[in-house]
């Protein structure tokens, strides 16, 4: 308080004439704004608003400790940044602005402006500073907070992600409480307190509906159909996976990135479809796919099993014996031309690898294969028993692979097995299938032990996953749409109209300048173990924050753009519209604060 001491109430009254007039033009602007700050401290307001920040910044950190998945730590952060900026932040901002430059102007506080001893903007930028000041220090309490409480709740162990996660929100925190400032300094000088204390709760109300419009749209857009000039029909949402996944390849955020880029990439090299997928030619390439990796072994292997008890035969194969019959026993023999290695085999090509890419994408396939066998509790093979046909390189011939009944006649002693014949006994000992074919009473253990490979699993899991998507993209991109049809129109005005309030949607396009920025957890962008090919693209997203939405763009030819991922509004253009809305704002009422009159 050391100008109360220099200048007191009553020297203000008697300062009529300018002889009297005590000039103290040269108080330092560190002593105005240490002057401000025990003006504020005398607020009850201003130590609830700090408590809140302090005690919801040990909420936050503790619940990211004992979340159990980056996805759940990314949506719950995302909460936590909307409660922060458009509660604690708002109310905060409000209130200091009302309090430095309306509430002052009301009282003793405000006589350094009266008896003109200290120059106007002196005076406004020492409180505008502090303004700002007290955002930076309270933000830098947050992001400290929520790092220490996180480190010390997660047993000192520290995910790098969320560093990366908090320091993109303080940054994003700061430029907000910025960019509201402006705004709200603005208003207070423009308008009466009850007019912007009015704008501002439409301000508030409006941060957390900004991207309903485009909730809206796309959930509409989930019906329509895009047919293409080859009459194939594609759901929208289909496409927009296709392409959303393509992107997500391309650029690594995935789960196992390594493994995924190979795979999808020899896919839409090949052009395979999900229809031609099956096809012999197709099966060879994949095979070759695989075996690139050292993943196949092409030495044989004779599998042998005997004493096996008949149930049934085939009814409608004349190559069978007709005297076979139920309770006969047979020896079986099996003679594989190509296998997949097992998992110590695995560890050794990634020990030995020499090409770096090669190595990761082997370890991916390693880590895949732990995380689907602890899935499905080392049961893959009855989990997904249908994906064993592809890869089973069975050698045909009378003498390879056959059936030989324990004291025959030669007539009748052995039969050429085929891959149908497999798949019977195969089915029968899994899951207890009674389709028409050998069936046996004792096949288990030449089932789940001789034909069981787990790294093929894994290979045949991965394939179906990405097959639909590279299917997809491959006939989508080399296709050109049929822009007559209704559901097409329909599209294309939701999502202009959308393009068009995107310009305006300022809040919105500043949200997204914080979403473009922290991105997704990628190690949670994987697909549902349980399902053939369903990907989880959009789970992290939070429904009251504005993402990068692109409309589907069409060449000359009327095929999607490559680059259709890109057409959109890029959150640049909205900071830099901001930023220069907010300097008109700021020196709007830097001029009117030099000209309002306190009398």
């Amino acid at each position: 308080m050391e100008i109360v001491d220099k200048i007191n109430t009553q020297e203000i009254k008697k300062a009529v004439s300018p002889k009297k007039l005590i000039k103290y033009n040269t108080i330092p602007f560190f002593k105005l704004i240490k002057f401000s700050i025990k003006s504020i401290t005398k607020e009850v307001l201003f130590y609830v608003l700090n408590a809140l920040v302090l005690i919801s910044s040990i909420a936050i950190g503790v619940l990211l400790a004992y979340s159990k998945s980056g996805e759940s730590q990314v949506i719950m952060f995302n909460f936590y940044i909307l409660f922060f900026v458009c509660c604690l932040m708002f109310v905060f901002i409000l209130r200091m602005i009302q309090f430095f430059f309306n509430k002052n102007f009301e009282d003793k506080t405000t006589y350094i402006v009266l008896t003109n001893q200290v120059s106007r903007i002196k005076f406004f930028l020492a409180q505008y500073v502090l303004i700002i000041l007290i955002i930076v220090i309270n933000v830098g309490i947050s992001f400290l907070t929520i790092n220490l409480f996180y480190s010390a709740f997660n047993l000192l162990k520290y995910d790098l992600f969320i560093l990366r996660m908090t320091v993109i929100y303080s940054l994003y925190a700061i430029l907000a409480g910025f960019l509201l400032t402006n705004f709200v300094i603005f208003l207070i000088f423009s308008f009466s307190l009850q007019t912007t204390t009015i704008i501002c709760t439409l301000l508030l109300a409006i941060s957390f509906i900004a991207n309903i419009p485009m909730s809206f749209a796309k959930a509409n857009e989930k019906s329509y159909n895009i047919q293409l000039q080859n009459k194939q029909l594609f759901k929208l949402n289909d496409i927009y996976d296709a392409y959303n996944l393509n992107k997500s390849i391309a650029t690594g955020n995935i789960k196992y990135k390594y493994l995924s880029k190979y795979v999808y990439d020899n896919f839409l090299k090949a052009q395979m479809t999900q229809e031609n997928f099956n096809s012999p030619e197709n099966i060879l390439i994949r095979t070759e796919m695989w075996s690139k990796l050292g993943l196949i072994s092409k030495e044989s292997v004779v599998i042998n099993e005997y004493n096996l008890k008949l149930l049934s035969k085939p009814l409608r194969d004349p190559t069978v014996p007709a005297t076979w019959k139920t309770g006969d026993e047979f020896n079986l023999q099996m003679t594989l031309n190509k296998t997949f290695i097992n998992s110590k085999k695995l560890d050794g090509l990634i020990s030995q690898s020499t090409i770096e890419n090669t190595k990761n994408i082997l370890k991916d396939f390693k880590d895949f294969t732990a995380e689907i066998t602890n899935h499905f509790n080392d049961n893959v093979q009855f989990e997904k028993y249908d994906l064993m046909y592809d890869f089973l390189f069975m050698e045909s011939g009378i003498d390879k692979s056959f059936l030989e009944k324990n004291n025959a006649a030669n007539h009748e002693k052995k039969y050429a097995l085929k891959d149908q014949d497999i798949k019977t006994f195969y089915e029968y000992a899994l899951i207890g299938r009674n389709n028409d074919g050998f069936k046996f009473s004792n096949a288990d253990s030449l089932v789940k032990n001789d034909l069981n490979f787990k790294l093929m699993y894994t290979a045949r899991i991965i394939e179906q996953y990405f097959i639909k998507y590279a299917s997809n993209y491959h006939i989508i991109s080399t296709n050109s749409i049929d822009t007559s049809t209704a559901d097409w129109k329909a599209y294309e005005k939701g999502r202009s109209a959308m393009q068009i309030l995107s310009y305006f949607n300022l809040y919105n396009g500043l949200w997204m300048l914080f979403t473009e920025n922290l991105g997704f957890y990628k190690n949670d962008i994987w697909f549902s173990p349980n399902s053939d090919s369903k990907i989880y693209l959009e789970n992290q997203k939070n429904m009251f924050l504005g993402y990068p939405e692109y409309k589907l763009t069409l060449n000359n030819q009327n095929q999607i753009s490559k680059d259709t991922t890109s057409s959109y509004i890029k959150s640049w253009y909205y900071l830099a519209i901001l930023m220069v809305v907010s300097f008109i704002g700021f020196m709007v009422a830097l001029i009117r604060f030099k000209k309002y009159d306190f009398k």
